[in-house]
């Protein structure tokens, strides 16, 4: 489904909106560098803030994206530093390994090739074989 330009600009004002009003307050940095756009030439948004607001859920920019902005709109955050340079951000995952990522968009997100797993196996499953059914009038 198209979407005109007012209403990716209203996605992207309710996104900036909640995560200002979620995000944490220290200097007030963060929620001044939380800002969105419309990219022109694919319909696509482009969220940026602080880099530190990818930590410790000092800000809730990706969760309110996932949230709010339709499945089909592609959209990306992007992590920047007090001079507005984009930086990678770097943490761990559950196991221990290494994460660094520049951004994090809608891409990143989906989990098509795992759904296409779960739903072969699920069709496998309903294809039973059958060979166990048969004469029982031999076993005696």
């Amino acid at each position: 489904m198209p979407y005109s330009d007012a209403e990716i600009r209203q996605y992207i004002r309710d996104v900036v909106s909640e995560t200002k009003k979620t995000a944490k307050v220290e200097t007030g940095f963060l929620k001044r560098s939380i800002k969105g756009a419309l990219i022109g030439r694919n319909k696509s948004i482009e969220f940026r803030q602080v880099f530190y607001g990818a930590y410790n859920e000092n800000s809730r920019l990706v969760e309110n994206a996932k949230k709010i902005i339709p499945k089909d709109i592609v959209w990306t955050v992007v992590f920047v530093d007090e001079d507005g340079t984009e930086t990678k951000i770097e943490g761990k995952s559950r196991t221990g390994r290494k994460i660094s990522r520049k951004e994090i968009g809608s891409e990143n997100i989906s989990s098509k090739n795992i759904k296409a797993l779960i739903a072969s196996i699920k069709a496998r499953g309903e294809k039973k074989d059958n060979t166990g059914e048969g004469n029982r009038n031999d076993d005696n």
